[in-house]
This record gives structure tokens, sequence and C-alpha cells, in this order.
């Protein structure tokens, strides 16, 4: 307020009617293109995202005294169940799932894990393929806690539908700058998939040496930067 600013005045966001598109350049934040030797790729759809929590609820007790068919063990549903997301994402084309955070209580090394919470990603380019992969997962999470004597609770965070691009007008860039062209799906959020409600909306992805994201080591070549600066200077061209 100090400054003149009315921290509850929310403009709504404008685009000039003179707009014809958006353009995002961004590091590919994976291992792919430099997988394949090439320094750019052209996305074709950003992935749909699933994020929630699975909670697995067993009994505590002691590790010493309790026979292992008498237990409820917490840990070891969510791990066998983490196994079976990991298959999930294998069996399924282009499908990532991941479990990236666990919570054990009470997190002590002679106590059985009483409880378990469980985080879950599940990415695709398709939401019916993202869904029905989904659906399956907290499935199985339900059927180990069944035959395991356990309670499953399943929370649902994020819902972020998948997003298609126009990926033609950067396709043409690429070919005229004479770079080959590398069709991709973006796994990571990125602004292209809100402008994209707006107005045509392109993506050009640039190669990340070791595939590294989200690190002090993150980093970009710099012939990648040139090959992608011609790119778009063909592109406004178009």
């Amino acid at each position: 307020m100090t400054f003149g600013l009315d921290p509850a005045y929310v403009p709504a966001a404008q685009i000039r009617e003179d707009v014809r598109g958006y353009l995002e350049f961004h590091i590919e934040q994976g291992p792919v293109l430099e997988s394949l030797g090439l320094p750019l790729g052209v996305v074709d759809a950003i992935a749909g995202q699933s994020r929630g929590e699975v909670r697995f609820w067993g009994a505590a007790n002691h590790a010493g005294t309790t026979p292992m068919h008498l237990r409820r063990d917490a840990l070891a549903a969510a791990a066998e169940w983490i196994g079976t997301v990991e298959d999930t994402a294998r069996m399924t084309p282009d499908l990532v799932a991941t479990v990236g955070q666990i919570h054990v209580e009470p997190g002590a090394g002679n106590v059985i894990a009483g409880s378990v919470a469980a985080s879950l990603d599940v990415r695709h380019a398709v939401d019916e393929v993202r869904e029905a992969a989904l659906r399956h997962i907290l499935c199985r999470a339900r059927e180990i806690g069944a035959r395991r004597g356990l309670d499953v609770e399943c929370e649902s965070r994020v819902e972020q539908p998948a997003v298609a691009l126009d990926p033609e007008p950067v396709v043409r860039a690429v070919e005229a700058a004479g770079f080959p062209v590398q069709r991709m799906v973006s796994g990571a959020g990125h602004d292209a998939m809100i402008l994209a409600r707006r107005v045509p909306s392109s993506m050009l992805l640039l190669r990340s040496p070791g595939g590294i994201s989200h690190h002090p080591e993150e980093s970009v070549l710099e012939e990648d930067v040139e090959a992608a600066v011609a790119v778009g200077e063909r592109f406004l061209q178009s």
C-alpha cells in the first residue's frame, strides 16, 4: 500500500487484437534431444498432469516382537504399490508416473510403519490415456491395502488437461533454418499452455546438456541458442 498498490485489485489479462500468435523458447528439461544428438525440438502438445497423494493406514508396532504374518505394515504396502506405479508407466507408451515423496509415521528404525503418505504424479499427452492409467494405479493401491488389511485414502490435488499447440509454423521455420525437425511432447507445464487458450501458441525446445533441470548445473549450449535464434528469425518472417 505504501507504493500506491491495491493487493485486492486483480485486473483481467488482456491480449491486443493484433497479436497473431505466441512462440516460447525453453530448455527441454530432459535428456531426449541430447540422446538424439539434436539441438532443437518442436512441441506438438504439453502433457496433461494428475497429481495427488495416496495414504496407507496400518498399525505401528514393535519391529522385534510382531511376527510377520500379524503385521499391518504401511510402508511395505506403499513399497509394493510404488512398484506397480513404475510398472504401469513402463507398460503404457509415453506415460510417465512418479512417486517422488513419502512421509512415514512414526519413522523409527525399530517400529513398523503405521502410516505412509506418498505423492503421485502421472503425465501423458492424451488425457484419456492418463486418466485410465490413474484409475488403474489407484485401484491397485486399494487392492494392495485390502489384501494387507490396511485402509487407503486417495486425494487429487491437480488435474491439468493436456494442451495441443500449433507446431506447424515452427516446423517450417526449423526446416527453413536448415535444422532437422524433431517433434516432441513437453512433459513439463509452460506459459504456452496458458496462452494457447487465447492465441495460436508454439514452443521450441533447446537441448539440455546432461538432461539436467532445476539444478545449479542446468545449462544450454551456445550453438543451440544460435540455432534457436535462427529459427525464431524465420518464424517472424513467415
